[in-house]
């Protein structure tokens, strides 16, 4: 009778064993479709997301093509404007140093005057002052002129400012 007592108690414990691992392979099998199924899921959200990004890029290219087209109609107005800037500046040398020069003119001549107790009428020194500087102003104009013609004749150079956008 002991036998038979030992192999119903082994008999209650395999049992006992099977009916956890039945359990234990239950929620094993449970986790391994819930991993599935995120995997799916995962798989879905990378194939629509390489799709947005697909289109992403496209739209950056487009982007990057309509600022190169920008930036290459600008590019003449720069030069231009670069080419103003450099007549202007001589422009204003050259008025500076006709300041400087009427200037220094003008001491010379007052001091000139004071030592010599001119007999001259004042005012027909300021009629010749005025004449010499109309004179020294037409030449700037037609000097600024000439500037500006050669500039204009200058062909466009390009500021090279375009972007590259392949990889």
């Amino acid at each position: 009778m002991l036998i038979e007592i030992s192999v119903l108690i082994i008999a209650i414990a395999v049992v006992v064993l099977v009916v956890f691992l039945v359990q234990t392979l239950r929620q094993a099998q449970a986790s391994i479709q819930a991993a599935n199924e995120t995997l799916r899921e995962t798989k879905e959200l990378v194939q629509q997301s390489k799709e947005d990004v697909q289109q992403l890029m496209k739209g950056v290219n487009e982007l990057v093509h309509q600022v190169n087209h920008q930036v290459s109609a600008v590019d003449p107005l720069m030069s231009s404007v670069r080419n103003v800037g450099a007549a202007v500046n001589e422009v204003t040398e050259a008025a500076k140093e006709l300041s400087a020069t009427w200037s220094g003119s003008l001491k010379r001549r007052a001091v000139l005057n004071a030592q010599k107790g001119s007999t001259v009428p004042q005012w027909l020194d300021w009629v010749e002052t005025g004449i010499r500087t109309y004179q020294a102003a037409k030449g700037l104009v037609e000097q600024g002129r000439r500037s500006n013609s050669v500039t204009a004749e200058q062909p466009f150079a390009s500021a090279g400012g375009r972007i590259d956008n392949e990889r």
